[in-house]
Parts: C-alpha cells; structure tokens; sequence
C-alpha cells in the first residue's frame, strides 16, 4: 500500500497556502474514487445484464460487486484498478470473458492488427482467458501437413491437390485477415485445376470471427444457417456471405482443438446437409463474444451468447459430432476413402 508524503511543517505565514494544498488533494482522490467507481459500475454492469445465463457459472454476482467495489473506489491508480478488475472477470472462469485494460489492448493490436468491438466468437485458451489468450490463439494454430501437389498459400490458408482429385484447403483459424477471401480464391484455383472433391481442413481451429465463418460458409452454401442463443435479446440469425461458388462433394476435418467459429463453420455446413463432417468431436466451446469499448480506452469481453444453428440445440458443451469417426491423425486418409466410395472405387 502507497505511504503517504511526509510533509514539511508550514511556516506560520503560509497556513493559508498549506489549506488550499491540503483541499485540492483531497478533491482529486475525490474525483479519482468517483471515477473508479463509474469505472468499476459500468464493468460490473456489462457482466450483470449482457452475460449469457450468469447464473450457470456459480457465481453470485451481487456478493462480487460487495466484494470488489470498496476496493476498486480505493484503488490508488489505474494500473492497481484495472488489475482488480481483471481479477473480478477471472471469477467468471468460462475462458472467454475478460477485461483487457488499455494498454493491453494496445499490445494485441500492435501484434495481432486491428481489433474493432464487432462482434467475435471466442478462442478457446486451455486455461484462464487473458486479453491474449481471448484473441491472438486464434492465429496460432498448427496442424499436420499434408504432402500435396501444385501447393499454394495465401493469407493464412495452404492449398493444393491431395490426392485422386481431391482439393484439399486447410484453414487453421478464422481470425487472420484475409482468411476468407483466400478460402474463396484457393476453391477457385482448386476446382480450374479439375479437381472432383473438396476437403476443408479444419483439425486444431480455434475458431475466429463470426464474419469470417459466414463469409468462408458463403463460399459452399446460401441461408440462414446460425443463431445466436442470448438470454437478453431474441435470438439472432446469420447467413452465409456471399455468392455459392461450388457444390463439389465436402468433407470437413474436425478434431477436439476444432472449437468456436470453427465449430459453427463445421456443424452449420453439416447441418445444412452441404458437407460431411470426419474427426473427432470437437470442443463444444461456442460461446459468443461481444467486445465492449469503455470510454477511458478499455474493453470488456463478454460471453454474451452461444451459437446454435437455425433449428438446433447449441453445440456448447456438446461438440460437432462427426459423421465419420476417425482420429485427428487419420482423419485425412478417412475422408479420402469416403470419398472415394462415392464413385465406386
């Protein structure tokens, strides 16, 4: 705790000097403890009206707010603030949710490009969210290569011939710029080179931007596919973007790292019938972001939601369940077969 300024002994002509001093530090811890207050309050706020069933988490809210408040209204500066209020949003333990104070939303913009409050599907960070782990996983992940023919890449997204015909996409997640329009230009290249088949792989994807999924969506089918599940609005239904360009035959590779948008990705195209899903289950990790900017620079990210598709029970907890089972390992070589019994061979 900070120590207070030992002050020097006022000469006798200077008590008046010494009280206006004494008045106006006074009325900036004022000013400072109302200011945390409002701070805390509308971070406190944003949980308690906008968080998809609070209720679920086990934790009692109003007691957080009893807890925390008397010590976010004393906290000594911003940085002591914003780290209490970080702690406050870790109680919520649902990996998504998190409080990201200014100058960390500084750092993942300057590594990770620009990150508007639009809303977002989560990543699943294997352990407690932080204003790292909620976003920038989603650019990091791998998966096995796969040797292929006439390979190119773009954006994030390799390409190519795998075999017997087969286009073969692999997207490792859906928060990379560009991703996309990639997806788009790598079937286009695929389908001019006379391939009969496409795979999407999507094996350790951990997930992206709503947008991103609708628009790589777009790309194989039209409609509406998802919703949003919220317990503070009436559900709210996403299209895929953009115009159908292939009806090839689609198999897609999922494993249990697949999870948020890519778990949408994935199970809306398997619900919609458009492609048939190989792996493993996946994570049953979807619920749905909502960054929101606060007026002093900070953002709050808050689980506002599940994605479901239209006329289904959510994939939370559950996962997309494969079609044909197969391990993250031979899933490749499952959906190959599978589709090669399409034609018979």
């Amino acid at each position: 705790m900070r120590q207070p300024e030992r002050r020097r002994r006022p000469r006798p002509l200077a008590p008046i000097l010494l009280a206006l001093v004494l008045l106006a530090g006074a009325g900036a811890a004022a000013a400072q403890a109302g200011s945390n207050a409002g701070r805390f309050d509308a971070a406190w706020d944003l949980v308690a009206t906008r968080y998809w069933h609070l209720e679920r988490t086990g934790v009692d809210w109003d007691q957080v707010r009893a807890d925390y408040r008397p010590r976010a209204v004393e906290a000594p500066d911003d940085a002591a603030l914003y780290a209490l209020l970080e702690e406050m949003y870790s109680l919520l333990g649902d990996d998504h949710s998190v409080f990201v104070p200014p100058d960390r939303v500084a750092e993942v913009r300057a590594e990770y490009g620009d990150l508007p409050c639009v809303m977002l599907l989560g990543a699943a960070s294997g352990g407690r969210a932080t204003a790292a782990a909620a976003l920038p996983l989603l650019a990091r992940a791998q998966g096995a290569v796969v040797p292929l023919t006439d390979e190119a890449r773009l954006a994030n997204v390799r390409y190519g011939v795998a075999a017997a015909g087969v286009g073969y996409v692999r997207l490792p997640d859906l928060a990379s710029d560009g991703a996309a329009a990639a997806v788009r230009t790598a079937v286009t290249a695929l389908e001019s080179a006379g391939v009969g088949a496409l795979v999407l792989d999507l094996r350790g994807n951990p997930g992206g931007r709503l947008v991103t999924m609708m628009q790589v969506a777009g790309v194989f089918t039209s409609g509406f596919i998802w919703r949003t599940i919220t317990s503070w609005t009436l559900p709210l239904p996403y299209p895929a973007i953009g115009l159908t360009h292939t009806d090839l035959p689609l198999v897609v590779l999922i494993d249990g790292g697949v999870n948020s948008a890519a778990e949408g990705l994935a199970g809306g195209l398997q619900q919609r019938g458009r492609a048939v899903v190989v792996g493993e289950r996946s994570a049953g990790n979807v619920e749905a972001l909502l960054p929101f900017c606060l007026r002093d620079g900070s953002q709050a990210w808050i689980a506002t939601g599940v994605l479901a598709p239209i006329g289904g029970p959510t994939w939370e907890g559950r996962g997309v369940e494969p079609d044909v089972a197969a391990t993250s390992d031979t899933a490749l070589a499952a959906a190959l077969a599978y589709l090669a019994s399409l034609k018979g061979e």
